[in-house]
């Protein structure tokens, strides 16, 4: 037997490790290409072995970039945000640690959007809410414009590459979500979605400060 095919075979045989250790698409895709190579003829096998290496290094990338995740967030004080904040975008797989800065940035702003239209409507019917807890959800809907101003200042500074001013805005961000949620949270009338949603914003800040707070 050809020595091209006893490789071509071992190949074939360690390919279903792949289908374990690798995503199911890519496995599947590299299977069907070892499994040709192993009917191929000399000729035109070492092409194919050299795709196949191509998209094993892929694989392997894509696996070294989960771990970059993992790793960055495990520095964060919210890593169970953090995680959740990347896995709403398909990208974050193959950003490096300056994208994941920019995505997590985006992941507060649409949790403050989500925050500030829940608030909003809260406030449109104000007639049965305590005074207290009226007071306390106007000066947080005030404080919110001042969160926005900062996300966004923290966004600019971030595609202008001056990453530790990109930071300092996200901890302001974060310092401001964190007066809103001490205002409103020991108030009657609180309901759990207000609650999870006030929650949900601050993780996502003290995340995004975290990550940012990593890019050098």
């Amino acid at each position: 037997m050809h020595a091209w095919y006893k490789t071509a075979s071992l190949l074939f045989r360690n390919s279903f490790k792949l289908l374990i250790k690798y995503s199911a698409g890519q496995a599947r895709f590299i299977y069907l290409i070892l499994r040709m190579a192993a009917c191929t003829r000399w000729k035109v096998f070492f092409p194919v072995l050299i795709l196949c290496v191509s998209l094993l290094g892929m694989a392997v990338s894509v696996s070294g970039d989960a771990a970059l995740i993992e790793d960055v967030c495990s520095k964060t004080t919210r890593p169970d945000h953090c995680k959740a904040c990347y896995k709403l975008n398909s990208k974050s797989s193959q950003e490096n640690v300056k994208d994941l800065g920019r995505l997590s940035i985006g992941c507060v702003f649409l949790e403050l959007g989500i925050f500030r239209s829940t608030l909003g409507s809260l406030l449109k019917n104000t007639n049965n809410m305590a005074p207290e807890f009226l007071n306390a959800c106007t000066s947080c809907s005030t404080m919110l414009v001042s969160v926005d101003k900062r996300i966004k200042d923290a966004l600019e500074a971030w595609q202008q590459a001056r990453y530790e001013t990109s930071t300092m805005h996200m901890w302001y961000a974060v310092s401001i979500i964190n007066d809103c949620r001490r205002g409103v949270r020991m108030m009657a009338g609180l309901t759990k979605s207000l609650s999870d949603q006030i929650i949900a914003l601050d993780g996502f800040g003290q995340a995004s400060y975290g990550v940012l707070d990593q890019i050098h």
